[in-house]
C-alpha cells in the first residue's frame, strides 16, 4: 500500500475549472501540495512518530498560491507558492530525514512546492494554456493547520487520511 504526505487544500472554483480543462487527473487527486511523494513499506508506528517529530517546530501558517511555472521536464504547468514557501520547505526537509530519507524524489534536486494545473503534450499546448490562464489570475489563499498522511490504493485513490495538526 502506497502512502503520501500532503497538504490538502480547500476547493477553489477558478482553480478547479482550470484543472478540469487541462489536468487529466483532476478527478483522481484532490487539490493538494505534495510534501513527500508516494512511498511504501514503512512501519505505521515509526512513521507516525517520525511525522510528529518532523512537524514539531512548524506552526500553522498562511499559504498563498499565485504565479505560473512550466516544469523543467515534460509539459506540466504549476501554480506556485507565493507565501508559506519557507514553512513548506522546512517540512519537506524534516520529513525527508532519517526514516523517509530514501524516498526523496531524485528527479527533483530542489523542492519547488506547487499544485499541478495541467499536463500537456506539446510546448505549443502549454504556451497557449498559459496565455489563457494568466488572464484568469488564479490565486488561492488559506491557512495550513495540518499536514496529512494519505494511504492510497493501487489506482492512487485515497483510502484513508490521517491528519497531523501543526501546533
Amino acid at each position: 500500500m502506497k502512502q503520501s504526505i500532503v497538504i490538502l487544500l480547500p476547493e477553489n472554483k477558478k482553480i478547479r475549472r482550470i484543472r478540469e480543462r487541462y489536468d487529466p487527473n483532476y478527478k483522481k487527486f484532490k487539490l493538494h501540495i505534495s510534501v513527500v511523494f508516494p512511498f511504501q513499506n514503512v512501519p505505521k508506528k515509526q512513521l507516525y512518530e517520525h511525522i510528529r517529530k518532523s512537524l514539531k517546530k512548524i506552526k500553522p501558517f498562511k499559504l498563498t498560491l499565485k504565479g505560473l511555472k512550466k516544469s523543467a521536464k515534460e509539459y506540466y504547468l504549476y501554480l506556485l507558492i507565493n507565501k508559506g514557501k519557507d514553512e513548506l520547505k522546512e517540512a519537506y526537509k524534516n520529513l525527508h530525514s532519517k526514516l523517509l530519507a530514501k524516498f526523496k524524489n531524485k528527479d527533483m534536486p530542489s523542492y519547488i512546492p506547487h499544485i499541478t494545473l495541467g499536463v500537456f503534450k506539446t510546448k505549443k499546448e502549454i504556451d497557449n494554456a498559459i496565455k489563457k490562464i494568466k488572464n484568469k489570475n488564479p490565486v488561492l489563499k488559506t491557512k495550513v493547520n495540518a499536514i496529512s498522511l494519505l494511504t492510497l490504493d493501487k489506482s492512487y485513490k485515497i483510502k484513508s487520511i490521517k491528519k497531523f495538526k501543526l501546533k
